[in-house]
């Protein structure tokens, strides 16, 4: 049998993922579960920026969320491939729904400071690190494998969508019922992913690693070293995450000190960019059907850092919001290119741990959220942002269009659908 080429890698997507039962409850219950974590996400950070005012102290909310996700996901992601990953994702979901519902009865009842929003945000990341790389290893056994090409892109673009429409319901419930509301819904969002993963039946895994964890780790990062492909496109996702993708994190100030509109307002430029992500997903199979992996990447990471310089230098709140537009389908369409390569190319015995690596990104955008709010403490948020851009900017024409691995980029015959 011949080699597909990349192109053929980018063909056979639509809807017939949804056809199967395990997978579309599945998939109900992450929308619900991810459209709950980016509003408590968002939620965090306007009422950091409420309480204190400080652009540095909004940073240093994300910071808490950065660092256990970011220096626990690998081991989640080793868990994963050694523990049954529903297990791994109803624990760290109900410790979730209990962290949110605490912070928002603290908020009720005016008591919340800033301590206890750190220390929310400190177990948002932690519950991510093993959330993470459970859910990447989980869905495809709910899947043939004749229908994963059709699912990897829903499962991206459910993620994606919710990312950024979230902030915008958030935003318009914080300015009509007040913060404590949104992190109520937050929490029953999260109990649908706890309740559906009880009426799932995933087929058999592959065999669980063996050995020590540091064993396992090890073995996953030479396994990526050993294949340029994958070592390229989590490379590009995680320095687009560590300078651009906390962008949404400095929103609340764009809105407030540059735009001067309030939270209705912050709420229609996040809409902005989640109308952005949904049309990615209506024309996400398009896109993948008539071009190659490396066009799709360089001109979806082109449009987002591009939209995003736009965003920096704009103080015009109608021009901001087509420019979020664009960065919402900039977006949506790189993390999903990406994660059908990754996702249809990885060995099942290592997915959990290679899937982990790239859901390092999710971590990196609270450190992005943490840099580029305390740089724009010190030159202004526009400057912060714009420079961000320019810098990821220049990393894809300068060496990413280079890729030889991407140019040359193959499926290997095995795992032709």
């Amino acid at each position: 049998m011949n080699k597909p080429t990349g192109l053929s890698l980018f063909k056979g997507s639509g809807l017939i993922a949804l056809k199967v039962r395990d997978f579309r409850l599945y998939w109900s219950g992450l929308v619900a579960q991810v459209m709950g974590q980016h509003m408590y996400q968002f939620s965090l950070g306007w009422l950091s920026f409420e309480i204190t005012g400080s652009q540095a102290q909004l940073g240093l909310i994300h910071l808490c969320a950065f660092l256990p996700q970011f220096s626990l996901t690998l081991v989640g992601g080793v868990l994963a491939d050694r523990i049954d990953p529903r297990r791994l994702i109803q624990g760290a979901q109900t410790l979730s729904a209990i962290s949110v519902i605490g912070i928002g009865l603290l908020a009720l009842f005016g008591r919340v400071e800033i301590w206890h929003l750190a220390v929310g945000g400190f177990i948002f990341g932690l519950v991510n690190a093993v959330d993470e790389p459970s859910r990447a290893s989980f869905f495809p056994r709910l899947l043939p494998k004749s229908h994963l090409s059709s699912g990897i892109p829903l499962i991206a673009m459910a993620f994606g969508t919710s990312r950024m429409l979230a902030p915008s319901i958030a935003g318009f419930i914080i300015a009509a019922a007040g913060a404590p509301t949104v992190f109520l819904m937050c929490a029953l969002g999260m109990s649908v992913m706890i309740s559906m993963l009880f009426l799932v039946r995933p087929a058999s895994s592959a065999a669980a690693a063996h050995g020590s964890l540091l064993g396992n780790l090890s073995d996953s990062l030479r396994y990526i070293r050993a294949n340029e492909v994958f070592t390229c496109v989590i490379l590009a996702a995680l320095l687009n995450a560590t300078f651009l993708m906390g962008y949404i994190h400095v929103l609340p100030v764009f809105a407030k000190v540059v735009l001067n509109v309030d939270a209705r307002g912050l709420g229609l430029l996040a809409s902005a960019a989640g109308l952005g992500a949904l049309c990615g997903l209506f024309t996400f199979p398009w896109l993948q059907a008539r071009t190659t992996p490396r066009t799709a990447i360089l001109y979806a990471l082109s449009l987002f850092s591009s939209a995003l310089i736009g965003v920096g230098l704009s103080t015009w709140y109608s021009l901001s919001c087509m420019l979020l537009f664009a960065v919402g389908l900039g977006q949506a369409h790189f993390m999903t290119s990406c994660q059908v390569i990754l996702q249809t190319l990885v060995d099942d015995r290592y997915r959990g741990r290679v899937m982990a690596v790239f859901t390092l990104v999710w971590g990196l955008v609270y450190l992005s959220g943490f840099l580029l709010n305390i740089t724009g403490s010190i030159t202004g948020p526009r400057i912060a942002l714009a420079g961000s851009g320019v810098i990821v900017l220049g990393y894809v024409w300068l060496s990413l269009a280079r890729s030889r691995a991407l140019r040359n980029l193959v499926m290997p015959a095995k795992e032709a659908i």
